[in-house]
């Protein structure tokens, strides 16, 4: 069984325009508006592998769904470096994953200004996927990671 915990009211609320690297690793949280949601997918969290030479299976944790194979196998007398995937085994586990943008709350002052609000790239697992929609107003909590992107570095909080 797996216990989920939530955090409420977490001060201090963080400004988007605060989050850089110093934030990289640490617990926020920040208020915004969902801007957009993606839809919901699977995300490996653990996948088995089998070994080529032996056939024994092997789960080996995937931080944050990253594909990692397994370095050798785990029987001692079997020297095997040779794995394939096993989706179907019931040692892959997978969590549903969702994506949502969400945009910082501007003063009337920031609007007249013409400034461009900014976004942040937020990741929903679990039982927080499909809780939010578009133009909903949002407190999210979570740890500040770096995401490599097409475009470059981004910031994500999950």
């Amino acid at each position: 069984a797996e216990l989920l915990c939530r955090v409420y009211n977490y001060d201090p609320l963080t400004q988007l325009k605060n989050v850089r690297a110093n934030c990289y690793g640490k617990y926020i949280a920040l208020r915004g508006t969902v801007v957009r949601v993606s839809n919901i997918k699977p995300l490996c969290t653990k996948l088995a592998f089998v070994c080529g030479t032996c056939g024994d299976v092997q789960s080996v944790p995937l931080p944050d769904g990253k594909y990692t194979l397994p370095t050798k196998c785990l029987v001692p007398e079997c020297r095997g470096r040779s794995f394939t995937a096993d989706r179907s085994s019931p040692l892959t586990t997978t969590v549903d994953w969702q994506s949502v943008k969400v945009q910082e709350l501007m003063s009337d002052d920031q609007r007249e200004a013409g400034r461009i609000p900014r976004t942040i790239e937020c990741e929903l697992v679990q039982d927080l996927v499909d809780s939010c929609v578009p133009g909903d107003m949002v407190t999210i909590t979570g740890i500040v990671k770096v995401s490599s992107t097409e475009e470059g570095k981004t910031h994500h909080l999950r």
